[in-house]
């Protein structure tokens, strides 16, 4: 634009709105495309904020709850789910007496409605259609937008330009749609649109200035705009998101805000005097968010609702009767070593191969093994990075066929595929494309569907198909082999995080995790959450091979961590719809090793056996013997008309940072985490800050978006999955006909039918480990610090004598 706009910008006013409009994107959490979906906590966002202040927030600005519905907590109440005792905790802890009869009574009292959002002018112009608002019809709009501009897959008649930005894609369709006045029954709003400033700061400006926007007020009401279209404000920051990771800039989620901005600027031009006075009355009010003191006696209920469930976690874990006596003592030798990751379903499966298996020692690590990969396959197809979201890959894996020869044969085949299916979309789907094309070319899949809709492909196990014996790991940057120095780093990170420094078995097994399903935009969603939405059998195969690497271990003799001749390492993969284990690379271990080898295959056999068995409640196949049983879960890995496959992570609760000892031999529902930590071989708490600034933030995440899946259904739960349909191959989900994006979990993942799966409540952390060190790490982390203080979650350690829990500044025993 002009020089004299270029200027203006400069200006100390126009500056603080742009820091407002960036600070409210920061509110927003991020979320990935579906085929690297990872959980992800919806408040992150407000993680500054008290979890009772967000839900004031919320209530004012999103005109939804944090909390369940009083009848949830009535139901609890009444069904001894929440005891006296656990009210009368919860009360004390809240200060507010502790007389549970008196208190009680308000549950019986009529259920406040919330208010019904006004704070817009859009929400207050009339509209076409009978009793909806303008409003209504922008959001459309403004979704129909996004999902056509980050189409980059589905889409065959994209006009957008490459160049464009969103805000210039969003100026050019309303611009052009010539129905814009009458869907949103705002005469005359196309042609305003095409008197605007083109150039996006400048409209922002003129927007934030002729709406009279303080910088406060301009916060709440720019969030309150997001929060009108989550779905949407949540891809365009994890696009941000993620650019910052590669430390790229990108402003998409500003570019957003400017077009809500913006149309609010449009509704205000159109608006009567009496209509903008009122707008701005309802804004300034919508700066001054209340304490959230109103709900403050709800969130006792919910407090008390959690006390219930670690009242029953410490009991579990003061049952000294319950604790395994087969297993061998922890100074003597184990037969073998099994690592896990410390996904909640891994807990069953780790409880019942201890049965079975008793000299084996089970131990819990994040699932990508600490080796932040990202996995390139022969063809055309975009590489898959296989870590938490929260990092940043350094290495990459590239599949080889054992020649430079063969791996580029084989990429010509597969990009000469690629191009031949691609020619055929193009035909299918091109502008001039004829009826009997189309109705030809799908006749290619009808054998495919006849086979699905008859579950002829039941049988998956889910194993990670790698497609090569090994991959060569190379740097992400420059593409060259590893230096041995990298490689002794990464392998004694792993062991020491996983406190395995010492007395190794003579067979060591890395377990990855997967899942297998079909017709499932989710599928992702069930698999490994530390792999980035991935299977694990990658990142266990490779873990395997550095440790059995000859050069590697020479040099961690020189680091202390020395590792007997005898100690070999293989790969594994447990699928978690049939809790079927699959072996990788066993050809390469000594015969010497065969019968221990043997062994672990029978006890991982016998433990998927119990471990279905302990399932088949939830996943209502009681009556079928272990054979018929085990049928059942293989058929839901292939069958595509089945909703729930597995309950995934499902009423997770808690995580522990503590030595097996501590748990062993303890039925712990599914419903924990479990990451082994040995406070003695951490003597500085460098471990410790590791483990509560990846795992545990990870943990919370996925705590808080079951959480928020049940609670905050409209905002963050993904909805009916029946009803859904797959945006730009990868991007998300609508539902129905709706035009916003559905994040979070399909209502499937979290409900049965009847009766909730997953009980909404803030993750338990329990970690074993002195507590002045426990309150170091926490104060050197500023996002750690804000989830204990700002009670996100629940901090607490195991002592001799139990548990303590940590609140404002102290530990009290529970």
């Amino acid at each position: 634009m002009n020089a004299p706009v270029q200027c203006s910008l400069a200006d100390d006013a126009i500056d603080q709105w742009r820091v407002s409009l960036s600070k409210t994107c920061e509110m927003i959490a991020p979320v990935w495309p579906l085929d690297q979906w990872i959980a992800v906590n919806p408040f992150w966002g407000l993680r500054n904020h008290k979890a009772a202040g967000a839900d004031a927030l919320l209530r004012h600005r999103r005109g939804e709850s944090m909390l369940m519905p009083l009848a949830f907590y009535r139901e609890a109440w009444e069904g001894g789910r929440i005891s006296r005792e656990d009210l009368v905790f919860s009360l004390e802890e809240a200060g507010i007496g502790n007389d549970p009869e008196i208190f009680s009574e308000r549950l019986y009292r009529a259920e406040r409605v919330e208010n019904e959002l006004q704070y817009s002018i859009l929400d207050i112009l009339p509209s076409a259609v009978e009793g909806g608002r303008p409003m209504v019809a922008v959001v459309d709009q403004i979704g129909r937008t996004c999902g056509a501009f980050f189409d980059s897959r589905q889409s065959r008649w994209s006009t957008r330009s490459e160049q464009q930005s969103l805000f210039e894609f969003w100026l050019e369709m309303v611009k052009g749609d010539v129905s814009l006045d009458y869907r949103t029954g705002i005469r005359g709003v196309r042609r305003w649109f095409r008197t605007m400033p083109a150039d996006r700061l400048e409209a922002t400006r003129e927007a934030v200035n002729t709406l009279g926007l303080d910088a406060d007020v301009l916060e709440a009401f720019a969030h309150g705009l997001l929060l009108r279209i989550p779905g949407w404000a949540a891809w365009c920051r994890g696009v941000d998101w993620r650019a910052g990771l590669k430390g790229e800039k990108s402003g998409v989620c500003e570019e957003l805000l400017s077009i809500l901005l913006v149309w609010e600027w449009a509704g205000f031009a159109h608006a009567s005097a009496e209509q903008k006075n009122i707008a701005a009355k309802r804004r300034i009010a919508l700066g001054q968010n209340g304490s959230g003191a109103s709900s403050e006696w709800i969130w006792v209920w919910q407090r008390a609702f959690e006390i219930g469930y670690q009242r029953s976690l410490w009991q579990v874990l003061g049952d000294k009767e319950s604790a395994h006596s087969g297993h061998k003592a922890s100074s003597e030798r184990p037969e073998v070593q099994a690592v896990f990751c410390i996904d909640v379903r891994s807990e069953i499966m780790r409880r019942h191969l201890e049965e079975v298996h008793p000299g084996i020692q089970t131990i819990g690590f994040a699932g990508f093994f600490g080796l932040p990969i990202v996995h390139h396959k022969h063809g055309p197809y975009r590489p898959m990075e296989k870590l938490p979201g929260l990092l940043t890959p350094a290495f990459r894996v590239l599949d080889t066929q054992g020649s430079n020869d063969s791996d580029a044969a084989l990429n010509r085949a597969l990009d000469q595929r690629e191009m031949t299916r691609e020619s055929v979309r193009r035909a299918k789907y091109g502008s001039l494309s004829t009826f009997t094309l189309v109705e030809t070319t799908g006749l290619a899949w009808a054998w495919k569907m006849i086979k699905d809709s008859l579950n002829l492909s039941a049988g998956k196990t889910g194993a990670d198909d790698q497609g090569t014996a090994s991959g060569r790991l190379v740097y992400l940057h420059g593409g060259d082999p590893l230096f041995e120095t990298t490689k002794v780093e990464l392998v004694a990170g792993f062991l020491r995080g996983m406190a395995l420094t010492d007395n190794f078995a003579p067979l060591l097994v890395f377990t990855g995790h997967g899942t297998q399903t079909e017709n499932n935009p989710h599928n992702a969603g069930l698999a490994c959450g530390a792999c980035g939405g991935q299977n694990g059998g990658m990142n266990a195969r490779l873990a395997a091979q550095l440790f059995n690497d000859p050069q590697v271990r020479v040099a961690l003799a020189e680091e202390g961590i020395s590792i007997p001749g005898d100690s070999w390492a293989v790969a594994a993969e447990h699928c978690t719809v049939t809790d079927e284990v699959t072996l990788f690379d066993c050809e390469n271990l000594p015969e010497s090793h065969a019968p221990a080898l043997a062994e672990l295959e029978q006890g991982f056999a016998e433990a998927g056996k119990l471990t279905r068995r302990e399932r088949a409640t939830a996943l209502k196949l009681n009556g079928f013997d272990d054979g018929q049983l085990h049928q059942q879960v293989r058929s839901r890995t292939s069958d595509w008309t089945e909703v729930r496959p597995e309950w995934g992570l499902a009423n997770n609760a808690a995580i522990i940072f503590a030595k097996r000892e501590r748990t062993r031999g303890k039925n712990l529902g599914g419903r924990v985490f479990l990451h082994d930590y040995d406070p003695a071989k951490d003597g500085n708490g460098e471990i410790l800050a590791a483990l509560l600034s990846a795992p545990m933030i990870v943990a919370n995440w996925i705590n808080m978006q079951y959480f928020a899946s049940v609670t905050m259904l409209e905002a963050y739960g993904a909805g009916n999955k029946l009803l859904h349909s797959v945006v730009g191959g990868n991007v998300g989900v609508i539902e129905g006909n709706g035009t916003d994006l559905r994040i979070g979990l399909p209502l499937q993942s979290v409900h049965d039918g009847t009766y909730w799966r997953h009980e909404p409540v803030r993750l338990t952390v329990l970690i074993d480990a002195p507590a002045d060190r426990i309150e170091a790490v926490v104060r050197q982390n500023p996002d750690v610090e804000a989830l204990v203080e700002n009670q996100w979650l629940w901090l607490c350690r195991l002592t001799e004598e139990g548990t303590e829990l940590y609140s404002n500044g102290a530990w009290n025993a529970r």
